[in-house]
């Protein structure tokens, strides 16, 4: 039995390094509250999901429909033989073996580091100089620095007009923060706080964005393989909000008003064979490069191919499964995730939303329609969710 585990707190956990980390209020939140999502991407017809929300009789009835057999359960089984959280940390490795899941199935300790290594930020001056090596005749943006002192900050930050410092190991847009210019003392002690706990900080050139997207890829253990695009939103933080729903060769046609598809495909090409000699030895999984599309200093649009490297389960690889199995060929959507410091506004909105875009199924593929894929239980405050229609 394959045992599926949401946990976004990986990010952090990573961060800290140790097995001892304790989640913060907000992490324990989103996990708690969207912890039914891997039901949506598990892969496996034998599988749980562990979780302690509960599927009510009408999800069920859609889960039938759409032809999805994992079953939620509040602990893990005795016959789990394999696991697939969110991401994997030493963290949770031990929440796995506290809960009866043997050693002997989980990562190693040297394979838990080798994945904390690689999950840095600093794997990403790796994948961009190899990448210029690949394809010499591609417009690269200047490299990413690996900054180890004060020193090295603050020789970064006043050489560039504007840059953007980011900790090794974050999530949701912290620890990422724009610098224009001037070393000051909140930009001193924040650098300088970091490098102390996580080693590093990385130095970047700050780009006139002009969309998100990400490529991701799927590891054997020997050799990555590309799973297709994820085409999403952030705020102005960098967190992340929602996902286009449509076929890879959709999005690749809403890209192209931007980026040449084959262009795409060269970058595509070159990323699955960096990260099958760099990843695939170390890691089991999906993994998602982000990249960007910005205007350049004399105006031209160009692409970023590796703004940061999610080696773990992403919101961008659930909604590509989603479309992918899920949504009937001639529709189109977005995948959201919603946060309500009230719960009853957050009812109120899956009321609405249900009453304005009634679900519709039709062998098996959804055609229309609003569809919470997490529940709403009192004190919930995230929720997951798509809304489709036609093309």
């Amino acid at each position: 039995m394959h045992l599926y585990l949401f946990a976004p707190e990986n990010d952090m956990a990573l961060a800290f390094g140790g097995k001892y980390y304790t989640p913060t209020p907000v992490a324990q939140t989103i996990a708690r509250d969207l912890s039914l999502l891997p039901i949506w991407y598990a892969q496996s017809p034998q599988t749980h999901v562990w979780t302690q929300q509960k599927v009510e009789p009408d999800v069920q009835n859609i889960l039938d429909n759409l032809g999805i057999t994992a079953k939620a359960v509040n602990k893990p089984q005795p016959d789990t033989d394999e696991c697939h959280p969110w991401g994997w940390s030493a963290y949770i490795v031990d929440k796995f073996t506290r809960n009866g899941i043997a050693r002997d199935i989980l990562p190693d300790d040297k394979a838990i580091e080798h994945i904390r290594k690689l999950s840095g930020r600093a794997t990403t001056h790796t994948i961009l100089h190899k990448l210029s090596q690949l394809i010499p005749h591609f417009t690269m943006p200047a490299l990413p620095q690996v900054l180890s002192s004060d020193e090295e900050v603050e020789k970064y930050v006043t050489s560039q007009p504007s840059s953007i410092l980011k900790a090794p190991w974050s999530s949701s847009g912290r620890g990422v923060w724009r610098v224009n210019s001037a070393y000051d003392k909140m930009t001193a002690r924040s650098a300088s706080g970091i490098i102390r706990k996580q080693g590093y900080i990385m130095g970047e050139t700050w780009q006139d964005k002009i969309c998100d997207l990400a490529m991701e890829f799927y590891s054997d253990g020997t050799a990555t393989q590309f799973a297709g695009y994820s085409y999403f939103l952030t705020d102005e933080r960098g967190a992340y909000q929602s996902n286009i729903l449509a076929s890879n060769d959709e999005i690749e046609r809403m890209l192209s008003q931007y980026i040449a598809p084959a262009i795409l495909h060269e970058i595509r090409d070159a990323l699955c064979s960096i990260t099958s000699s760099l990843i695939a030895p170390h890691y089991m999984g999906y993994l998602g490069i982000d990249m960007i599309v910005y205007r350049d200093k004399q105006g031209q649009i160009q692409l970023h191919p590796c703004i940061e490297l999610n080696l773990r389960m992403s919101m961008g690889m659930v909604a590509r499964i989603i479309a992918d199995r899920y949504l009937a060929p001639t529709t189109q959507g977005t995948y959201h995730v919603h946060y309500e410091p009230d719960t009853a506004r957050l009812q109120a909105l899956d009321k609405q939303l249900s009453a304005l875009h009634p679900l519709h199924i039709v062998n098996g593929k959804i055609t229309s329609g609003y569809l919470a894929l997490t529940p709403i239980q009192p004190h919930t405050h995230y929720i997951a969710y798509i809304n489709v229609k036609e093309r």
